[in-house]
């Protein structure tokens, strides 16, 4: 009998040991992860950043062989300096105000329309199938042939730029909520309706959650569209905004001031566009991540 208790001791023991060790490493695996986490995410960060510096190093190098070269196309060095006496001045500010104003009200004009059309001609299959040919003709339009026609229309102020703007981002945004809507699945929707669901709640839990990651998708999409829609209409017909400055430094053959203007166009659409990507996650939470797997051939 002492021995029996001794070995239900000994195993009571053990286990709890065991136990110990298993919450020890459980403990210490849960402090490592968050940590390799943030090393994969500081490695990640500099991989992308590898080839953009090897770019800007090359370019400053090969600027710096003569001076006709640096003339043609700069040097980074150059473009840095420039970029911060134009902020220090002021000089920048009316123009950068201009283009944000026309790409932010033709954004939003050109993204909501094409959401609410959208959504009507995926659901409605008649006036989906009546008016498809006719998006399909215009959408095949050169949205940049369309700018003139636009500025003699709406003059050379703002309006035509937001016209512009709006006309190639509702294309874009439209095209991807309509293939959102009619890829849903109809055996869904009838299952709800089934259920006792209202039109109000089919749309909020069966339409929206399908065409989200459509409409997002053509939301970013549509972000370099609305900047190239407001520096053609500025390049044509403007007395401001990035793409006259652009042009207005092409006249002076300053190929520093043009690279600054496109410098500040591309820092504008990354951000823009790393702003939606923070909405897409916040949105899209609910949808497992895929990770992309190499296969080797």
């Amino acid at each position: 009998m002492r021995f029996t208790n001794v070995n239900k001791k000994v195993l009571m023991d053990e286990k709890s040991t065991a136990t110990h060790l298993d919450q020890s490493a459980t403990e210490g695996v849960a402090q490592e992860i968050p940590s390799q986490r943030k090393w994969a995410a500081i490695g990640g960060t500099l991989l992308v950043l590898l080839p953009g510096l090897c770019f800007l190093i090359l370019w400053e190098l090969a600027s710096g062989y003569s001076p006709f070269l640096e003339t043609l196309i700069s040097r980074p060095s150059a473009v840095v300096r420039e970029l911060t006496e134009v902020f220090a001045t002021g000089v920048i500010w009316k123009h950068l105000e201009a283009t944000l104003t026309a790409m932010a009200t033709g954004y939003v004009i050109g993204a909501i329309s094409a959401v609410i059309l959208g959504f009507l001609f995926g659901r409605v299959k008649l006036l989906g199938d009546i008016f498809n040919p006719y998006i399909i003709l215009f959408n095949g339009i050169p949205k940049v042939a369309l700018a003139p026609i636009f500025i003699i229309w709406f003059g050379i102020g703002l309006m035509s730029k937001i016209a512009i703007v709006s006309t190639m981002v509702f294309f874009v945004v439209f095209i991807n909520t309509f293939a959102g809507l009619r890829s849903i699945n109809e055996e869904y929707v009838a299952l709800v309706r089934i259920m006792g669901a209202t039109r109000l709640q089919v749309v909020r839990e069966v339409f929206l959650p399908a065409t989200a990651p459509f409409i997002l998708v053509g939301l970013r999409v549509g972000i370099p569209f609305s900047v190239i829609g407001a520096v053609v209409g500025e390049f044509i017909a403007a007395t401001k905004g990035l793409g006259f400055y652009i042009n207005y430094q092409q006249g002076l053959f300053n190929t520093t001031g043009i690279f600054v203007g496109v410098a500040l166009l591309a820092f504008l659409v990354v951000g823009l566009d790393w702003l939606l990507l923070l909405l897409e996650r916040r949105l899209l939470k609910w949808r497992p991540e895929v990770e992309a797997k190499s296969v080797n051939a």
